[in-house]
């Protein structure tokens, strides 16, 4: 009995997605670089669509067995079985853009590079209790989760983990700003909420109204500036893409 029951609670729950989304069609793929809101917006968007609309956003995160994003490759195998979504996010490369079956409308963050590093340094410093002036020093741990990590996202030829993308080079850079310029909509995290009003404007939802500010910028960065000249050499490529986005930002602002 508790089989069928599951069974019908989950149909009637597609069904009803079904419903919404025909309501609203339209498809967001969210490509969330870490450390620059991407959560924040991920749950503005749950509340803008309902959770079950958002995938695989929270409702569907506590199911499954990492707690977190499949990788992209696993979203392409499997995308005829994904539940009906609104928004597709997740932790992959912006070449996702063009590999899936339908087409979607595109949207990123970007962070200024150093406090997106120092930020990001300071959660694998929590999370491997290994100090971040360690981490800094070690040029293989730097090399493959930090050098130019934004530029990876957006340049990498393919759909791939972008801890293993690499050598960033200038090729990787071409494309990266290529990029840029063909996805829908590219906010600025220190500029959040200018940003999510331009998200609004750009997909005609509402999610200024709706911000939230749980994660981002946690930490900040600042407790963390004593290292700021040993990782500056690891960000060439991505102070290049963060300032094209800051005039192409400014541009859409007019």
């Amino acid at each position: 009995m508790s089989r069928l029951k599951h069974w019908l609670e989950r149909t009637i729950g597609h069904l009803q997605d079904r419903v919404a989304i025909s309501r609203r069609p339209e498809r967001i793929l969210v490509i969330h670089i870490a450390k620059t809101a991407g959560t924040s917006l991920r749950r503005m968007l749950q509340d803008e669509y309902g959770p079950r609309l958002v995938y695989p956003g929270d409702f569907y995160l506590e199911h499954m067995p990492s707690g977190w994003y499949p990788l992209g490759s696993e979203m392409l195998r499997d995308y005829g079985s994904l539940p009906p979504h609104n928004v597709l996010v997740g932790h992959f490369t912006a070449a996702m853009a063009d590999m899936l079956p339908r087409p979607y409308q595109t949207a990123t963050f970007l962070r200024e590079p150093i406090q997106r590093s120092l930020s990001m340094l300071g959660q694998f410093s929590r999370t491997l209790k290994v100090p971040v002036s360690a981490l800094v020093g070690d040029l293989q741990f730097m090399e493959a989760n930090i050098a130019d990590f934004q530029t990876r996202i957006l340049g990498a030829d393919g759909v791939c983990d972008p801890h293993e993308v690499g050598p960033i080079d200038d090729t990787v850079l071409a494309r990266a700003l290529e990029r840029l310029e063909t996805l829908d909509f590219v906010g600025l995290t220190e500029r959040f909420t200018e940003s999510c009003a331009v998200f609004d404007a750009r997909f005609h939802t509402g999610i200024s109204r709706l911000i939230r500010r749980e994660v981002v910028h946690r930490p900040e960065g600042d407790e963390l500036t004593e290292n700021t000249s040993r990782v500056e050499p690891f960000l060439e490529r991505d102070r290049v893409l963060y300032e094209r986005a800051v005039e192409r930002f400014s541009a859409a602002r007019g």
